[in-house]
């Protein structure tokens, strides 16, 4: 039986960063069901989606059917921006639809959101399909969740090898080595920041690309979305 490691904070962590994004799934005009992952934020200026670029392409490219984020029914007309050189799209919610969703929104302390440093630790996670189970008209996503240090570091991008093999799970299900985390895409990435001996997650970064070889995950930082959910160009 593997080991894994049962620890409060850990639980928090993973608790905290789950509440804060949704899988988004939808069906292609021949019947596969493809899905992504939400991140929810609060500004000054309302309640935001945000998502990758190649699923909001994926969403306007289905057949107009079977659309639904979390729990609750969606509508991709709620597009605000698409930012294709970033892979980055946001979306106008409410508190209404989080309520529905059964979900609430990250908040930052100061805009914009700070991306990580290297050797920085963060935690990710999303909804990939390999975890995803279709039984009688209705889908259920396990959530996919890592923490480590960021330790990749690139042209707009910031990321972390897994390394599953020598990882300690934090789960009696360890996620094996070399995964398919296709829908984790738009997934959220936080810092784990320390302020004056108190620990919080701070969203910092969307998940856009998993490597299912290297097992690494590259993420694009928030620093050009603005309070509006627009992108500075």
């Amino acid at each position: 039986m593997n080991s894994y490691i049962d620890n409060p904070m850990i639980r928090e962590y993973r608790t905290c960063a789950e509440s804060c994004c949704a899988p988004i799934f939808w069906r292609m005009p021949n019947g596969k069901m493809n899905n992504g992952t939400f991140t929810f934020l609060r500004t000054t200026a309302g309640v935001f989606g945000i998502t990758n670029a190649h699923v909001a392409d994926g969403l306007a490219n289905s057949n107009g059917r079977g659309w639904q984020l979390g729990n609750a029914q969606f509508d991709p007309n709620r597009l605000i921006a698409r930012d294709s050189t970033l892979d980055l799209a946001t979306y106008e919610l409410s508190d209404v639809f989080l309520s529905a969703a059964g979900k609430v929104a990250a908040t930052v302390p100061s805009w914009p959101p700070k991306p990580p440093s290297m050797n920085e630790p963060i935690t990710l996670g999303g909804y990939a399909a390999m975890y995803r189970e279709a039984n009688a008209g209705k889908v259920k996503f396990g959530f996919t969740w890592f923490a480590g240090k960021a330790n990749v570091e690139g042209d707009a991008t910031v990321g972390i090898v897994l390394n599953l093999d020598d990882s300690i799970a934090t789960t009696p299900d360890r996620i094996p080595s070399h995964p398919n985390l296709g829908g984790c895409s738009g997934g959220p990435v936080f810092r784990i920041v320390d302020s004056n001996r108190i620990e919080r997650l701070e969203l910092a970064a969307i998940i856009d690309q998993c490597s299912q070889e290297s097992e690494m995950v590259l993420a694009r930082p928030l620093n050009t979305l603005a309070e509006n959910g627009t992108f500075a160009s």
